[in-house]
């Protein structure tokens, strides 16, 4: 067994989905469409937007169970819950390198054990989520990419009266595909982040925030974001919460040397019942570049959706970014793009669904005298299938196809599947 080691760590911004505070919005863009179409899990039998599955009827019990053990949401038992599952899967990948030409298929095996932790609930005064899970992956016949992956995700809580303290953090150590290098690539993300909150009043409430990205490729160009924000929001009833954001934002990039940023986010929460919501935050960000000029750059994140059973799901998740490029030295890329997914529960046991997205991306540069001319279209469709075998087993078949129409200096264009099936037991 070969498994990929990498020296350094890396950090791209996402945050254990607990509180859906907007000002994380900045964060959570890194999990992207790009980042669903490469693949990385070993399987993709699960809605590419997250944690957006909790609608099932509490009162029935083989419900419950679908909801715990096949869409892995921790229940709380007294004030902890421990919960420990691993997973096997099978994947036929039609082309491993993500090439236009010479393409290459293999097929990988993987063993995905992993746990979920909680402790304390949304109205306690201290809450801990730990969520991790390793991935042994092995081909067939490259066995030069077998790799060890790691995800871990947590989040701490700390509450008052009127004050509020949360750290949140996540840490990946991934070989897989990546869409900005058209290939294999080994990275470390790493990204604490820091909010502090207080109540001003009922309708009022203002905070601080601080974050760190630092992003480390093999081989390849890395960097370092720090923000340090303020926001208030103004609750004009129960459901529905307005507010204002600003960050600074500083970053490093090799070969590129110094940027500088400020974010301006307009923020919005709206719960127009239990079937329907919408968060997010959407504004501009404005790059200083180290001596390609400024500019000005949309920025922000907006997900909706909406349960009109106790049974389905539908969901969308809008975005706009701009992300250091680790195979293009001086350049970044800004990304729009949009994913839209669906799911139906049918029975007591089986589980379907469905994503769709589009993601355009356009290269820009961070130096004088270095041209970004790189255009990506990239699109994907992922249908899935989960079934309870029983009480602590369930099956999972999935198909995934994503193309990219690059062009320019630097294109990476690729067509490619991916089929698998997988079996999960949790405990």
């Amino acid at each position: 067994m070969n498994f990929k080691k990498n020296p350094q760590f890396r950090l791209p911004a996402a945050l254990f989905v607990c509180c859906m505070m907007l000002h994380a919005a900045v964060a959570e863009g890194q999990e992207t469409l790009r980042d669903a179409a490469a693949g990385t899990q070993a399987s993709l039998a699960s809605p590419a937007g997250e944690k957006v599955l909790d609608t099932l009827d509490k009162n029935d019990t083989e419900d419950v169970f679908l909801d715990e053990f096949m869409n892995y949401q921790m229940k709380l038992l007294k004030n902890w819950k421990l919960r420990v599952f691993t997973s096997g899967t099978w994947r036929y990948d039609s082309n491993v390198f993500l090439r236009n030409s010479n393409v290459q298929s293999d097929t990988m095996w993987s063993v995905s054990p992993g746990f979920q932790y909680s402790y304390g609930d949304d109205q306690a005064k201290l809450q801990v989520l730990a969520d991790y899970n390793a991935q042994f992956n092995f081909y067939d016949k490259f066995s030069q990419q077998n790799s060890l992956n790691h995800f871990l995700r947590t989040s701490l809580n700390y509450r008052m009266q009127k004050t509020s303290f949360k750290f949140s953090g996540l840490f990946h150590q991934v070989t897989g595909g990546d869409l900005d290098v058209g290939g294999q690539a080994s990275r470390v993300q790493f990204s604490p982040q820091l909010q502090i909150m207080y109540e001003l009043s009922e309708k009022v409430r203002v905070g601080l925030s601080g974050q760190l990205q630092r992003t480390h490729y093999d081989a390849l160009i890395s960097s370092t974001i720090y923000r340090f924000g303020l926001f208030a929001d103004y609750s004009f009833s129960p459901r529905f919460r307005l507010g204002l954001q600003f960050n600074e934002m500083i970053q490093e990039v090799d070969r590129s040397g110094g940027q500088s940023g400020q974010d301006y986010l307009v923020r919005l929460e709206y719960e127009a019942s239990k079937k329907l919501s919408l968060n997010g935050s959407a504004g501009i960000h404005i790059l200083h570049t180290a001596s390609a000029g400024d500019a000005t750059l949309p920025l922000g994140t907006l997900g909706f959706k909406y349960a009109p059973g106790p049974k389905t799901t539908l969901y969308a998740n809008m975005y706009a970014r701009a992300q250091n490029s680790p195979s293009l030295g001086g350049q970044y890329y800004q990304s729009q793009g949009v994913l839209i997914g669906a799911q139906q529960q049918l029975g007591s046991k089986l589980t379907v669904g469905a994503d769709f997205g589009y993601d355009f991306s356009a290269y820009h540069s961070y130096l004088a005298g270095v041209s970004g001319t790189r255009r990506d279209h990239v699109r994907f469709m992922r249908p899935w299938v989960k079934y309870a075998l029983q009480r602590h087993l369930s099956l999972e078949i999935f198909y995934q196809h994503t193309t990219n129409d690059s062009t320019g200096t630097g294109a990476q264009p690729f067509a490619r599947d991916l089929v698998g099936a997988g079996i999960t037991g949790s405990w």
